[in-house]
């Protein structure tokens, strides 16, 4: 009988991309791997054959978007800083539809179970490839059933679990205690590092930075700050003539967010674009090699009220409205004096011109304050500030963030009044930059 064998290739292939049904483990068990040190191998190798040293995994991201945020890595002794994108295998890039997607240009690192590469010119300019099955079969002690996906991001390295135990140690006044001298810590880091920029740009430019900073929310912050030196605050005022129609129209223009389309869905219904346009047309030469393009700015899932269309409506009102950005974070009469939070907010926060949500609420505008005037205020002194200032501080909302460094260091079943007050707060963030939680 003539048996007829199959190539050696077809088998090869099918090994690479077999039914997903097939696989003994899902996605989630390759995030939970990346981001347990104890589970990570320490000795990755890119498809290059480059021996690559992981210094952070990254923030593990719930929202859309690449699955690790700000990941930071060495390679041949240079270090990069950047997201990671996981897959089974390489062609899943391509599956997912990643490569069209702007919201993975950032990703530094692509990492997969299976060896491959992807097509060349799908994946981002200078990212890495990295395969993490060869290695993992090398254990004779690792299964993947072993791996409880439902208990991350909760679980994770030695050095979570060791904080964890490190507040347990200690009664809750006193956790309350350090998480207080860490939010006192977080805010004077703030202070030092808006006197270095007031320092080279003026108080008044590095206020109006940091307000459009803030605006920029979490995905658009670098280049809302880019957009405040690229039209500084001055510059600004004398153009628009504190006009707030004009002021917007020449921050959408350099920020190159203004639609070519009159009728775009989902543009502000307090302003023709048309009227923009020639408002910004006249002016458009004044920057030319300065303005921002549009594609730089992080639009993917990006909810409506957040967009820089409404946002930026905000800083034209601030720069208008007010003689100087310190105006805007003090009462009249009390610039220079402890600043009042309510009352900082109340002149931070933005209605729209429409009556619907507001442009800045409340809860942003508290944000603004803790990230602008309170370091700003912090930083004019020569010593340190009185308990009252402290506990005044706006709360922000609890968020991943805050929620995530809160289960680490201490548990599930720690009481929410752990967490209450804003000066609180920012002791999560700090412990949470700290320890990369």
């Amino acid at each position: 009988m003539n048996l007829s064998y199959p190539s050696p290739f077809f088998f090869s292939s099918l090994i690479q991309e077999r039914d997903p049904a097939w696989d003994p483990f899902t996605e989630r068990h390759l995030h939970c791997i990346w981001f347990d040190d104890r589970l990570r191998p320490r000795n990755l190798v890119s498809s290059d054959q480059e021996e690559i040293r992981i210094l952070h995994p990254g923030q593990w991201n719930k929202e859309k978007g690449p699955d690790f945020r700000d990941a930071e890595w060495e390679v041949a002794g240079c270090r990069f800083q950047g997201d990671v994108e996981i897959h089974i295998r390489p062609i899943d890039w391509r599956v997912h539809g990643h490569a069209s997607d702007p919201a993975y240009a950032n990703v530094g690192l692509h990492v997969t179970y299976e060896a491959g590469e992807v097509p060349d010119g799908e994946l981002p300019a200078g990212c890495t490839e990295v395969s993490l099955r060869h290695l993992l079969d090398r254990r004779s002690h690792f299964f993947f059933d072993a791996i409880d996906p439902s208990s991350y991001p909760a679980r994770g390295s030695g050095s979570r679990q060791g904080l964890h135990a490190l507040f347990a140690d200690h009664p809750e006044e006193e956790q309350r205690r350090l998480l207080e001298a860490a939010g006192v810590e977080r805010l004077r880091r703030k202070a030092l590092r808006f006197q270095h920029q007031a320092r080279a740009v003026g108080t008044d430019q590095a206020l109006y930075a940091g307000l459009l900073r803030g605006l920029g929310y979490k995905q658009n912050a670098d280049v809302a700050e880019r957009l405040a030196g690229a039209l500084p605050v001055t510059r600004l005022r004398a153009l628009s003539e504190r006009r707030e129609q004009a002021a917007y129209a020449l921050l959408l223009g350099v920020a190159g967010l203004l639609p070519d389309d009159p009728g775009i869905r989902g543009f502000p219904s307090w302003c023709s674009v048309r009227e923009l346009w020639d408002i910004w047309w006249p002016q458009q030469a004044r920057f030319l090699g300065r303005a921002i393009s549009g594609s730089e700015w992080r639009l993917d899932g990006c909810r409506p009220g957040n967009h820089p269309w409404r946002r930026l409506w905000a800083a034209a009102v601030w720069a208008c409205r007010f003689a100087d950005c310190e105006s805007v974070m003090f009462p009249t009469g009390r610039k220079g004096t402890q600043p009042l939070p309510r009352q900082t907010v109340k002149n931070l926060t933005v209605p729209a011109p429409d009556g619907g949500e507001a442009v800045v609420g409340p809860s942003r505008a508290g944000t603004l304050f803790l990230n602008t005037a309170a370091p700003f205020w912090i930083s004019t002194r020569d010593t340190p500030p009185e308990d009252d200032f402290w506990q005044s501080l706006p709360s922000e909302p609890m968020n991943s963030v805050t929620r995530r460094a809160g289960l680490a260091m201490f548990g599930p079943d720690s009481h929410p009044r752990l967490y209450r007050g804003g000066l609180r707060r920012q002791g999560l963030y700090q412990f949470h930059e700290d320890f990369g939680l």
